[in-house]
């Protein structure tokens, strides 16, 4: 059995890690989806002026390949970005050995230690597990985290398209998944991801750059000064009738007029933002979901948004919630924080965990 086993959603808006150490009790580890390419001059300097002691997944980098890479919060002091036009597989070679780095550091991991990794990439990028699984291979026995020498073994890889944690974990439902034809709906940040399962098997499959960072520009465009992750938390936590108090952080200006007039033109943004957003989102949904479908699975954080359009836009196939699942991780992992959607955005994540985390158990009691 491994040493480490990580389950790694490596998602536009959040980098998510469930992970465990010989069998002990799973943790959660949670980073800022930026990375950087950064002079490691700039970054010694950034640690040599640091005030305070910042966990290892707030103040990661690693070297690789003769180049530095920022990975996470630390990246917001070098003007990152989200990259959404790369593909995910090469930053999530960076982001794994940024995870695999700050884990090591939490829990004094030795060099030469075993992992057993898992990923979940879209539907559509689901080709490119084998690139990924050769280069992180190679780059975790010979990387450098923070400067210091790093060096693991990948004894074992699972890569498996978005969605697949709640389809092996999340049905609650007493019908055979062998007598049912099922849709796994994925709409995170970067894009909508579609699985359809026939019978136990997947059958088709489509990914499209359609996920909440079109909505989220939209809004930009029609108002000034606005980041990208900021107002995405903002115009989740305002709901579909737009509240207006969760409208505040975005405000720029202090005059109380000013104020009152900024948040009324946000409002107006979002409202025909969501009007145009939902109207591509439901047509593509339509155009590739089949009618003869008996179970819709919803996952992701823009899914959790749009729930309600989304049960009335597909009224006869029976909604499978997850609840059980969603319940599981916010009483394990997040009982301190207030409630909010980060449960639901961990679901898949935590069921594709499980499912390592029991195949491995079955590899060693036949070993």
């Amino acid at each position: 059995m491994a040493d480490l086993i990580i389950s790694f959603d490596p998602g536009a808006s959040l980098s998510r890690v469930f992970f465990t150490l010989d069998s002990s009790k799973p943790e959660l580890l949670l980073m800022e989806p930026y990375t950087a390419l950064i002079p490691k001059q700039s970054l010694l300097s950034y640690e040599e002026d640091a005030i305070g002691v910042s966990s290892p997944e707030n103040s990661a980098w690693i070297e690789y390949n003769q180049q530095c890479w920022g990975v996470g919060l630390i990246c917001q002091r070098f003007f990152a970005d989200l990259k959404l036009e790369q593909p995910k597989f090469e930053l999530a070679i960076y982001k794994t050995l940024a995870v695999v780095g700050a884990i090591a550091q939490k829990k004094s991991l030795a060099n030469g230690a075993s992992i057993r990794l898992g990923i979940l990439f879209p539907y559509g990028e689901y080709s490119d597990r084998k690139l990924f699984e050769i280069s992180i291979t190679g780059a975790l026995l010979n990387f450098k985290w923070k400067g210091e020498k790093r060096s693991f073994k990948l004894v074992e890889f699972v890569c498996r398209p978005e969605g697949f944690g709640l389809l092996s974990r999340g049905r609650t439902t007493t019908h055979n998944l062998r007598s049912r034809k099922i849709a796994v709906v994925m709409i995170g940040y970067r894009n909508a991801s579609i699985l359809i399962m026939d019978k136990g098997a997947m059958t088709s499959g489509v990914t499209e750059d359609l996920g909440f960072h079109k909505l989220v520009s939209s809004v930009q465009r029609r108002v000034a000064g606005q980041k990208s992750l900021t107002l995405a938390a903002a115009i989740s936590a305002a709901g579909s009738k737009i509240n207006l108090k969760a409208l505040l952080p975005l405000v720029r200006v202090e005059d109380a007029l000013l104020q009152e007039l900024e948040i009324q033109s946000i409002k107006s943004a979002i409202s025909i933002a969501r009007e145009e957003y939902w109207a591509v989102l439901s047509s593509y949904l339509h155009r590739y979901i089949p009618s003869d479908i008996d179970e819709i699975i919803f996952a992701g954080g823009t899914a959790h948004y749009f729930k309600s359009e989304l049960n009335r836009l597909f009224p006869r196939p029976e909604k499978i919630s997850c609840d059980a699942l969603e319940y599981l991780v916010q009483q394990e992992f997040l009982a301190e924080r207030p409630k909010s959607d980060l449960s639901f955005r961990l679901t898949d994540n935590y069921g594709f965990f499980s499912y390592l985390c029991k195949n491995s158990q079955q590899v060693a009691n036949h070993a």
